[in-house]
């Protein structure tokens, strides 16, 4: 008959902390990463946003209303990686947005929908505490 070695505290120990560091490792690897939003304090997310064309033919003379029209059409979402939104906000055509934001990763993008779009979005963005990030934004509207 084969003896089975007793396991020593020392070997208990080291057992535990493997099965316990290989959790912690699955559970990272199996979610979005570290959760967005969750640092001190709060950094700034900015940018101009232009949009267009936003008529078939030039020259293209577009009253005020439609443009702030055609903005609020797209509002630009931010959401966690895990896909929850934190913050949506319509930009304005002169002076573009600006969201603050807790310490985190986030994903930025707009709606998908009908033709056109931004090959910029969507994108992941990085805010750190007391610090500004700068992203501008091209919208392509398919008018032609």
């Amino acid at each position: 008959m084969t003896k089975i070695p007793a396991l020593t505290f020392g070997r208990a120990f080291f057992v535990l902390v493997l099965v316990g560091i290989t959790i912690a490792v699955a559970v990272v690897l199996n979610s979005s990463g570290l959760p967005a939003g969750n640092g001190a304090g709060t950094g700034t997310l900015t940018g101009n946003v232009s949009i267009g064309p936003l008529c078939p033919v030039e020259p293209c003379i577009v009253p005020y209303d439609r443009t702030v029209a055609a903005y609020a059409a797209r509002p630009i979402t931010i959401s966690t990686p895990a896909g929850t939104v934190v913050a949506s906000v319509i930009a304005d055509p002169e002076t573009g947005y600006t969201v603050v934001l807790k310490p985190g990763t986030y994903v930025v993008d707009i709606p998908h929908k009908g033709i056109g779009g931004s090959r910029e979005l969507p994108t992941t963005v990085t805010i750190r505490r007391d610090e500004t990030v700068r992203l501008d934004i091209s919208i392509d509207t398919g008018s032609r």
